[in-house]
């Protein structure tokens, strides 16, 4: 069984009776690390696998998730994450969704969770009009969906604020006009309210968080029109760009038209500047494919955040309950902080783990990153491997694999358990 220990207990840790202090300083060594060029399927970023499902009012139209295309397509393509709308059709003129179709919601993270995805969630009423829900009945189906978000809160990156106007991107709509910010708040606010902290909502554009809750971290962006001419088609106006330039938020979207700026040299340049994480790779497929495939395996490559190791300093030899430090520094070469924080832990072999003091969503793009952690040495003599896991934060998901973070370094990664090799083994010896 797996021992873990703050890293404030391993460095207040008392030598084990009998044990000798040590007559000489532990010795360690410096280690380099090779970046890697590979794509990498890290969760909640990247490129994600679009999916839209309805609920019409004769019955039709619910196509649920397949867990084995989804897993295939996070395997293969690395898309661990999946974008799903779903439009509630039936429900624009309808208080209460049924217990039937809630189900049907559940069952589609039941099945995302399988396949070792998170989900981009969006509810809307229409596709085809302006025929959303007033105020009153969105808020109440908030409320009922909130049960089935707040379930499922470990497999999502972000709800979308969604519900209003057609596509549910607070445009064309019959319901909510557009001098009355206030009825937006709400739905916004009650979004907040019914899921857990942990939660990112993204609002359409910059003026609605700016307008309507500025200083709320959880308030994320996406741009679903990027790139489509100077404005994103009313995505910013006035100082939009220099303000979410500055900010840490989620970020993410998809492409919409070609135009004079939508190739690749500003589609990187803008990504980089406003720390995308995710983007549909799927729609719009002139834009995409102007990019070429370089541009495209770029973007794949360094959507959201992707930490690697640069250098390390560790512990090689010591004696029994000897204090020793392991220093990591690692960088984070792709376009976004982390949008979720989630334990760091050094492995001291197979039986013990110190707990990292760390907060991921500090580890901006280009900065480097110094991990310090001072320990209690194994009382057993023995090798013990070195190792840095970064697991998921839920303890439903923590010792899966696919939720695990893996560094961006040529041979460190064990898909078997989910850790990342320090190359490095500390020996315990008298």
């Amino acid at each position: 069984m797996l021992r873990v220990l703050t890293a404030a207990t391993a460095a207040a840790a008392v030598l084990i009776p009998g044990a000798a202090c040590a007559a000489t300083k532990p010795a360690s060594v410096t280690r380099a690390f090779s970046a890697s060029t590979a794509e990498i399927a890290n969760p909640g970023r990247g490129f994600f696998t679009y999916t839209e499902t309805h609920l019409y009012a004769d019955g039709t139209g619910y196509v649920p998730l397949d867990t084995a295309s989804l897993e295939q397509a996070r395997v293969d393509d690395a898309h661990t994450l999946v974008f799903r709308i779903f439009y509630l059709e039936k429900y624009q003129g309808t208080d209460t969704i049924s217990a039937a179709d809630l189900n049907r919601i559940r069952a589609d993270f039941t099945a995302a969770r399988a396949a070792g995805a998170k989900m981009v969630v969006r509810f809307a009423y229409t596709a085809t009009s302006d025929a959303d829900a007033p105020l009153a009945r969105v808020l109440k189906h908030i409320r009922q969906l909130g049960t089935v978000l707040t379930a499922n809160a470990d497999i999502i990156t972000a709800v979308q604020a969604g519900l209003i106007g057609r596509w549910g991107e607070w445009y064309y709509t019959r319901n909510f006009t557009r001098t009355d910010w206030s009825d937006r708040k709400q739905v916004l606010s009650a979004l907040l309210a019914a899921t857990p902290a942990s939660v990112p909502v993204q609002v359409r554009t910059p003026q609605y968080k700016r307008r309507l809750l500025p200083d709320n971290a959880r308030v994320g962006i996406h741009n679903d029109c990027f790139l489509a001419d100077d404005s994103d088609y009313g995505t910013y106006i006035g100082d939009d760009r220099a303000w979410l330039a500055k900010q840490n938020i989620l970020v993410g979207g998809e492409t919409c038209a070609v135009s004079n700026r939508s190739g690749w040299a500003n589609a990187r340049a803008e990504m980089a500047a406003y720390h995308w994480t995710y983007l549909n790779p799927s729609f719009n497929a002139d834009v995409l494919d102007s990019w070429g495939a370089d541009g495209l395996a770029s973007a794949a490559r360094d959507l959201g955040y992707r930490i690697r190791l640069t250098s390390a300093v560790l512990p090689a030899t010591t004696k029994p309950g000897v204090k020793v430090t392991a220093r990591v520094t690692l960088s984070n070469v792709g376009y976004a902080s982390p949008a979720a924080n989630r334990p760091v832990k050094l492995l001291v072999g197979s039986s013990a783990a110190v707990v990292v003091p760390a907060d991921l969503r500090t580890w901006s793009p280009g900065k480097s990153i110094t991990l310090s952690v001072s320990f209690t040495a194994p009382s057993k003599l023995g090798s013990y491997p070195l190792s840095l896991s970064l697991p998921d934060p839920s303890a439903r998901l923590a010792s899966t694999p696919a939720y695990a973070i893996r560094l961006a370094n040529d041979g460190v990664w064990s898909q078997a358990d989910g850790t990342n090799a320090l190359n490095t083994t500390l020996t315990v010896t008298r």
